[in-house]
């Protein structure tokens, strides 16, 4: 069903807020053959490596095939109301996406596992060569010069709709600067705060739903 254009727009991370934990780091730590993984994560914190420069290197150090990465993340959980996120989404004519700085193969993979029925997914890709990976970034914006998939190009053509999003790290800074209504944690809400934006705190996306239902409750005439 089409969303309607004067509904509000969802927007998601996946990676600690549609899952429980980081999924994406626990395959680099999982299939890295060494430690520097780890000094390009510490480097891409401090801005001294961008996004996209950390994730080339981190994929490309890799030790995996596509059917190890998807055995690996079989057994990964999402958060139990994020379905329930889909069917009001669904139900409301809402359009929800999934923006994430993950891979399109791996996210879609993890919604299949738990019974998600299809939502639509902005994403980095993968191209596997034997045990060898290469990313690929359909979505860098260069006028962005830390993030590897920019999300607040996505908000930004939302204009003049709600643009509502939920997410928990630094990765999202870009999406939730754009946003009219925010939901974050971990290093998002820490940033936020620093820089006196206003968000919602969450910690499972309980609160996301319920807002959302807020949104659909119906005005009873006295």
């Amino acid at each position: 069903m089409r969303a309607s254009r004067d509904k509000p727009v969802l927007f998601l991370d996946f990676d600690n807020t549609v899952t429980r934990g980081d999924v994406l780091d626990a395959v680099i730590e999982r299939f890295s053959p060494d430690e520097r993984w780890r000094e390009w994560e510490q480097s891409w914190r401090e801005g001294r490596l961008s996004t996209e420069e950390c994730l080339r290197r981190q994929m490309a150090n890799l030790r995996l095939s596509a059917p190890e990465l998807l055995d690996f993340i079989s057994t990964t959980v999402i958060d139990p109301y994020f379905a329930s996120i889909v069917d009001w989404s669904a139900s409301e004519q809402v359009q929800l996406t999934i923006i994430s700085d993950s891979f399109s193969l791996l996210i879609q993979a993890v919604l299949r596992n738990n019974g998600v029925k299809a939502v639509p997914v902005l994403a980095n890709e993968l191209a596997f060569f034997g045990d060898r990976v290469e990313a690929i970034f359909p979505y860098r914006d260069p006028s962005c010069p830390r993030c590897a998939h920019c999300k607040g190009q996505h908000l930004r053509r939302a204009l003049g709709r709600t643009r509502i999003f939920v997410g928990d790290g630094l990765s999202d800074i870009c999406a939730a600067l754009h946003a009219d209504v925010v939901f974050a944690k971990d290093s998002l809400a820490e940033y936020l705060t620093q820089r006196g934006v206003q968000f919602s705190p969450f910690r499972s996306l309980q609160p996301v739903l319920h807002f959302l239902e807020t949104l659909s409750t119906p005005v009873v005439a006295r």
